[in-house]
Formats: C-alpha cells, structure tokens, sequence
C-alpha cells in the first residue's frame, strides 16, 4: 500500500473532516465512515498505520499479533494537509 492509493486517501480524507468538529478519530470510527466501508479492514489499518509512519497525522496505535488493533488520531499534520491540497487541486 502506498500513499497515493484510493484507501490512503479516503482514511485521511475522513479524519481531516472529522477533526474539525470532535477531539480524536478511532479505527472504529474510520471503518464505519461511507466513503471508507468499501475498504477491508485490513486495508484500512495498513492505510491509517502509513499515514501515521510517515507523519501525515499524530495518533496513537496499538498492534497485537501484527494487525493494528487500536488508532486514535488527535490531529492532521501540515504535511497531511499539504497532501490533500496536492490531491484536491
């Protein structure tokens, strides 16, 4: 996965929106968005574990036999915020 992929997007997508009107965003939370639920849930955990490695949002995750079991995210960086500028231009 990579992070110009449709998934990637649409996960960073939705916690940008969401962050506007409340404090964090949960997997939870990003699994039942519409526009994410086409996405596996596998898919959706590598997506939001990338964009945390590569600092497109400040979260916090925990992982358990190598599948992310827990993410919240507090914030989208200036760089995720960038990317999405690039994206939606």
């Amino acid at each position: 996965m990579q992070l110009h992929d449709a998934c990637v997007t649409a996960v960073l997508r939705y916690i940008h929106d969401s962050l506007k009107t409340q404090k964090t965003v949960t997997f939870n939370e990003v699994m039942a968005a519409p526009k994410c639920k086409k996405y596996s849930v596998g898919d959706i955990g590598k997506a939001l574990e990338l964009l945390r490695r590569n600092g497109y949002v400040k979260a916090d995750s925990r992982f358990g036999c190598s599948e992310l079991l827990a993410f919240t995210a507090t914030a989208v960086t200036e760089k995720g915020k960038d990317y999405l500028r690039t994206i939606s231009s």
